[in-house]
């Protein structure tokens, strides 16, 4: 099962990877705002009236949901994450 969190400017991620492994992710900013700045849906801006269409109200992802993340070691590239609801 997937699920994410999310508290003031952190967001954390528990996933199951296409190659059949179990990920976790936390990401922080200053701000929630700044955060979101990070995340995409289908490469469009992401607003957070889009969450609607990730998760149900106890922060499950919906069935289907998959996201294309990229992370760099280099501080000056912030991690991406990518949304891909089910259609």
């Amino acid at each position: 099962m997937s699920k994410l969190k999310q508290v003031d400017g952190s967001f954390e991620l528990w996933m199951e990877t296409d190659d059949g492994t179990s990920e976790h992710l936390k990401l922080s900013m200053p701000s929630w705002s700044d955060l979101l700045e990070q995340f995409r849906l289908w490469g469009d801006v992401f607003h957070a009236s889009d969450w609607e269409k990730l998760v149900d109200p106890e922060a499950h992802l919906w069935p289907g949901v998959r996201a294309v993340i990229w992370l760099c070691d280099e501080e000056d590239h912030q991690p991406m994450i990518n949304w891909q609801p089910s259609s």
